[in-house]
């Protein structure tokens, strides 16, 4: 019996036992439950708070007043004291009665300008009390340099300041308003703009100048060698709408027009710095007969290059012997020549008869058109094309070389043709750009042959290379695709 009660009293305590744990365990839970939520809600509304200042941060950033807006808010609450004056003006005139005359005399010349108030204050003069009655009757005050009567000044007032005051009447003033700051939102009033100040007139100078341009000559005789240095160009003549041009030069020592050399161009700008040098070889003998001339140009990626003017010198009015540094006028350049804008292209020829095979070298080009004017220059390259009448039966092409508008190709592009089917064929070149995003374009184009569309030159060099053993070399002016060699000329 001792040992039945023994393990019921020991069951019956660690049931006791275990039901205290749990509750102390339940406890335990429920203090880590509230703090858990606690450290939830402070982080809430931690995290919301940062929230909250970083938007009104941002707000009062985006949304700050700047001097302008500022300088507007300050424009309008003046006009609204000036409103408020004036009608409080108003109102007291309206009271006062209809038998009192009182007579203001015009501003002086001291209501022209703007007096502090305190100097106004202390200057003024104010009737006494014992001369109040005579003033309010018959007397008539002075008016002060800005004290309201029937004389509107420009000047806008502030808030009305009483300076003078009887039993009847009370004449106000106020201080002017602080003036308006200029700032890059106001429009400029052209008609207080007197033209005839920037007006001059020079009877020496021609009546249509394009600009002028500054130039530097050096010549060696001993050497033979003549160095121009193009140094800079001044107030060129602009295009129609964009009010700048994009100028590059050409210089060529006529009477050759083949030897052309070209600078790079500037861009936006009507005063180019060049500061480029251009060497000639001239003999002593025949300098005189020579003469130089610099042409500017507009540069115009989608038509042909507009003309601003040219200059020459004449060497035969020009000492050398010592170095020359002077500026000229630019004046209308009428006769451009359309084969110096499109440049030239140097190939050779040879046919050998017992091969049946034609070999055309093309071996380099000069002064082509720039099409990249974001680089100021082309991928040039050349298409030959072999046409028997107005069929084309072969074609060759060179590769492409990249930003350059004088490239050097040396390649050589054979045809087999039989010589009798050669005697009635036209080669015709095309120096092309090419264009990655889309069709190339025609840069210039040239023809060899005994058709009507070549000129004599070209006949003459296509005769050549068919009674000629050797390969012959010659240069050729590229002209408009659009146009025939006939019509370019």
């Amino acid at each position: 019996m001792h040992g039945v009660l023994r393990r019921r009293l020991s069951t019956s305590l660690q049931k006791e036992a275990s039901l205290i744990g749990m509750d102390v365990l339940n406890e335990e839970d429920e203090k880590d439950t509230i703090y858990a939520i606690l450290i939830y809600a402070v982080t809430s509304f931690v995290c919301v708070m940062l929230l909250i200042v970083l938007v009104y941060v941002a707000c009062a950033k985006r949304y700050r007043l700047n001097w302008f807006e500022k300088n507007l808010l300050e424009n309008a609450d003046n006009i609204k004291e000036i409103s408020n004056s004036q009608e409080a003006l108003v109102g007291i005139q309206e009271s006062t009665p209809s038998s009192s005359k009182i007579s203001y005399p015009l501003p002086s010349e001291r209501s022209k300008f703007w007096v502090p108030q305190n100097i106004q204050t202390h200057s003024s003069q104010c009737p006494s009390e014992n001369d109040s009655s005579s003033v309010s009757e018959t007397s008539e005050i002075p008016a002060s340099p800005t004290s309201a009567s029937s004389y509107q000044p420009s000047t806008p007032f502030s808030g009305p300041v009483a300076i003078a005051r009887n039993d009847k009447q009370i004449v106000l003033t106020s201080s002017p308003v602080r003036p308006k700051v200029s700032s890059m939102q106001s429009k400029l009033d052209h008609t207080k703009i007197d033209s005839s100040l920037y007006q001059k007139e020079s009877p020496n100078e021609p009546d249509d100048i394009r600009g002028s341009v500054h130039v530097g000559l050096t010549y060696d005789p001993v050497a033979g060698i003549l160095t121009v240095r193009l140094i800079e160009a001044q107030d060129l003549q602009a295009r129609d709408f964009s009010g700048t041009a994009d100028p590059y030069a050409k210089i060529r020592l006529l009477p050759d027009k083949t030897n052309v050399w070209q600078t790079r161009i500037h861009k936006k700008t009507l005063n180019p710095v060049f500061d480029e040098d251009f060497v000639f070889e001239v003999h002593p003998a025949t300098l005189e007969r020579h003469t130089l001339e610099v042409l500017l140009y507009d540069f115009d990626a989608y038509s042909r290059h507009h003309n601003i003017g040219g200059v020459q010198f004449p060497f035969s009015n020009i000492d050398l012997n010592e170095k020359i540094d002077t500026w000229k006028a630019l004046t209308p350049y009428v006769n451009q020549d359309s084969k110096v804008d499109l440049g030239e292209l140097m190939v050779s020829l040879a046919y050998l008869p017992s091969a049946e095979r034609l070999t055309v070298v093309i071996i380099k080009a000069r002064n082509l058109r720039i099409v990249d004017d974001t680089r100021n220059s082309s991928d040039p390259y050349v298409k030959v094309c072999l046409y028997q009448g107005q069929k084309k039966i072969k074609k060759r092409k060179t590769d492409v070389h990249r930003n350059t508008i004088n490239p050097v190709f040396n390649e050589a592009l054979t045809f087999d043709i039989p010589k009798e089917t050669l005697k009635k064929c036209t080669l015709e070149f095309c120096v092309m750009h090419d264009s990655l995003l889309g069709a190339s374009d025609i840069l210039g184009t040239c023809k060899v042959g005994r058709s009507k569309d070549c000129r004599p030159e070209e006949k003459s060099f296509f005769m050549d290379m068919l009674h000629s053993k050797t390969a012959t070399a010659q240069w050729l002016t590229l002209s408009d695709a659009r146009k025939t060699p006939a019509q370019s000329l």
